[in-house]
Parts: structure tokens; C-alpha cells; sequence
């Protein structure tokens, strides 16, 4: 059994602790991990690397919220979503290494640029949720097969429920775990896991519980606020990187 390099160890630790942050209540962080993922590993071998770790991250917050879940919303908004998976990975069936971190950095900008459009896409939606639901579901499959870049989508989307803070946590848990356990074999068939790198990823995995634990005490004292402003001013910078490297 042989590791990676001390310097990917600590990459993947930072990986694990974030993930653990992700699934205690801080979705715009998870667009910066998984671009500064993809500028190390090539895009295919990041796939599978972030998937396991936020499938950890998924059994930690479902064991923490699940109780507070809206099942209801939640049946309602799976069967767009597995329908965009599969549209996911008919397209990443397509997608060479070069064009996939391409198409990452064009999704997390995009994802990005629409945050400041938050209110009035809040607005619009609550006069149209069957066409939102449908919208977001099959967008949220897509990208989270492409780059598991699915948070934000579905965050915006819970949001228009007017769910309290727990019930939004809650069932965002069960929704996550149920998409990202249906990637499973279809990232297996697509070959995206790598499986030298499964002794480096066990033996960091746990610290995804110690990011979960940190999240839930740092956010009483941060300002999210500007906490979420910082994160999406790095997820643009490394998505307009991923765009750059392309090209050069």
C-alpha cells in the first residue's frame, strides 16, 4: 500500500476538512474545491476523488439533519434531477481531460455570475415552481455529474420553499446522498475512479467529520455574509483559471 506525496496528502486533507465545512452550511465553498481540485488532478481523476469525500461528507450531515428533512419536496425534485444525470453523463462520455476542465470553469463562472441575480430569479420562480423545479433538477443533475458543482443550484432552489435554516439542511443532506450515491456506478463505468489513490484518500477521509464539527462552531461567530462573498471571489478566479488553461 503506497501513499501520495506528502504535499497531495495535505491537499487532500484540505480537501476532506472542506467538504466536512460544505456539509455543515457554507454551499458556496463547495465551487472552490472542487476548481482548485481540478488544477492539480486532471478533471477526470478529480471526479472521483471530490465524489468520495462529499459521499463522507453526505453520511455525516444525514446523520446530523435527517429528521428535519421535507421528504415530500424531496420525492418532487428527484426524478428531473436523476433524468439530468443521466444527460450528464452521456455528455462527460464525451469529454476528454482538456475539455472537461474547460467546461468545469465555464459552469463555475456561470454559477457564480448568477449569484448577484439571486433576488429577481427568487422573484420570477415563485410565480412558476413546476417549470423551476423541473429547470433545476435536470441542471443540477447535469452539473453535478460534469462538476459536482450541484450545490449552488439546488441551494437557490430550496431557498424558494422558504424552508426554515434546519429543514433547508436537512433535506439537502438526503437529497446529496441519494444523487451522489446514483453517480457511484456511473462514474465507475465512465472509469473516473483512480484506485492508487484510494490508500491517500482513507487515511484523510476522517477529517471530513472534523470539517463538519469546525463548520457548525465557526459559523456562530463569522459573518457568513462576507465569509460567502470571499469564496466566490476565489471559485471565479480558479473557474477563469480553468478557462485560461485551455487555451494556453
Amino acid at each position: 500500500m503506497s501513499f501520495l506525496s506528502p504535499e497531495y496528502l495535505l491537499l487532500l486533507c484540505a480537501v476532506a476538512f472542506a467538504i466536512g465545512f460544505v456539509k455543515a452550511g457554507v454551499p458556496a465553498l463547495g465551487m472552490l474545491v472542487s476548481a482548485v481540485i481540478v488544477l492539480v488532478f486532471t478533471p477526470r481523476e478529480a471526479l472521483g476523488i471530490i465524489l468520495i469525500y462529499l459521499l463522507a461528507g453526505d453520511l455525516v450531515a444525514v446523520s446530523f439533519y435527517w429528521r428535519l428533512a421535507h421528504f415530500n419536496e424531496y420525492r418532487k425534485m428527484l426524478p428531473p434531477t436523476v433524468f439530468g444525470i443521466v444527460i450528464g453523463g452521456v455528455l462527460l462520455s464525451f469529454l476528454d481531460n482538456s475539455n472537461l476542465g474547460l467546461v468545469i470553469g465555464l459552469m463555475i463562472m456561470v454559477l457564480v455570475g448568477l449569484e448577484p441575480f439571486r433576488p429577481q430569479m427568487t422573484e420570477w420562480a415563485f410565480h412558476y415552481p413546476r417549470s423551476v423545479r423541473f429547470g433545476s433538477g435536470i441542471f443540477a443533475g447535469v452539473s453535478t455529474t460534469i462538476g459536482n458543482a450541484a450545490g449552488p443550484v439546488m441551494a437557490l432552489y430550496f431557498l424558494l420553499l422558504k424552508l426554515d435554516k434546519k429543514a433547508f439542511v436537512g433535506t439537502s443532506s438526503i437529497f446529496f446522498l441519494t444523487i451522489n450515491s446514483i453517480k457511484v456506478p456511473l462514474f465507475y463505468y465512465q472509469d473516473l475512479f483512480t484506485p492508487a489513490y484510494f490508500p491517500s484518500i482513507a487515511v484523510t477521509i476522517p477529517l471530513v467529520y472534523a470539517g463538519a464539527i469546525f463548520g457548525r462552531i465557526f459559523l456562530n461567530w463569522i459573518s457568513q455574509v462576507w465569509f460567502k462573498r470571499i469564496i466566490l471571489f476565489l471559485s471565479a478566479l480558479a473557474g477563469l483559471w480553468l478557462v485560461i488553461r485551455y487555451f494556453v
